[in-house]
């Protein structure tokens, strides 16, 4: 029996996708939610193989939801249902992610159970092409701005890490990269600073210079340097500095007041 969660904040559109599924007995619909975080809860206490995940959902949305289980070690299979939109259906096509579209065909439904019954037929197989399949799709989608995430990776090191902004010192650009500082550590960041730039929280990071970005928390204090530009210590053990140009001065001042 092939365990199955659908996840909808339309009751009737939940009530009408359970009624396909479980019109196959070898599917059973185990749980359902109405949200996205609704969803993340009972993924984690229930014994689910397979997730339908609305892509509108209050809270978290579908992609959203996705994006955690690319963290899990072991994620359910996920197919998407959503009303047509096509970059919604070219993101999932480019990472071989199933979907299906609503208003439901019952036949196209039918094609997708095949394709899970194939892959639990595969277990192992099944398991780890799903977590690739989830951590692709939140790549492209990250590198689209779709999902706003910090995600990096130490180098020569495959394994990606979810990164908390506020353990971040700064970020900067070296030659073709862009590195997080993380406590002792570099993370390669898979963004560019002028992304980074809009996608951080402004009352607390700040551009310093045209290849750095500071966390504001984490300054110590800013010291004098010559043609009006300045020198930034951090708090870490080492009192790291950093540059703070002439251009970046006075944003940076407003954020912290007078030094």
């Amino acid at each position: 029996m092939i365990r199955v969660l659908i996840a909808d904040d339309e009751p009737l559109a939940r009530e009408e996708l359970e009624k396909l599924i479980s019109a196959n007995g070898d599917f059973q619909v185990v749980a359902q939610a109405s949200g996205g975080k609704d969803a993340l809860g009972k993924l984690e206490k229930e014994d689910v193989e397979v997730a339908f995940l609305d892509i509108e959902m209050p809270g978290l949305n579908g992609l959203e939801v996705a994006s955690r289980l690319a963290e899990w070690e072991d994620p359910p299979l996920v197919v998407f249902a959503t009303a047509y939109e096509q970059y919604a259906v070219q993101a999932f096509e480019a990472n071989a992610i199933d979907y299906i579209l609503k208003p439901y065909d019952p036949a196209r439904i039918q094609k997708t159970l095949a394709k899970i019954r194939e892959r639990a037929s595969r277990t192992s197989e099944a398991t780890a092409g799903s977590k690739e399949k989830l951590v692709a799709l939140e790549d492209y989608l990250i590198r689209r701005g779709t999902i706003k995430k910090l995600v990096g990776h130490r180098r020569n090191s495959k394994d990606r890490i979810v990164i908390d902004s506020a353990q971040v010192f700064f970020f900067y650009a070296e030659l073709a990269e862009v590195l997080a500082r993380v406590l002792e550590e570099d993370l390669i960041v898979r963004s560019t600073l002028k992304d980074l730039a809009e996608m951080l929280d402004p009352a607390r990071f700040a551009q310093t210079h045209k290849a750095y970005i500071v966390n504001i928390d984490k300054i110590a204090k800013v010291a004098p340097m010559f043609s009006g530009n300045f020198q930034i210590i951090l708090k870490d053990p080492k009192q790291t500095k950093i540059p703070l140009s002439r251009r970046y001065a006075r944003d940076l001042k407003k954020l912290l007041g007078n030094w």
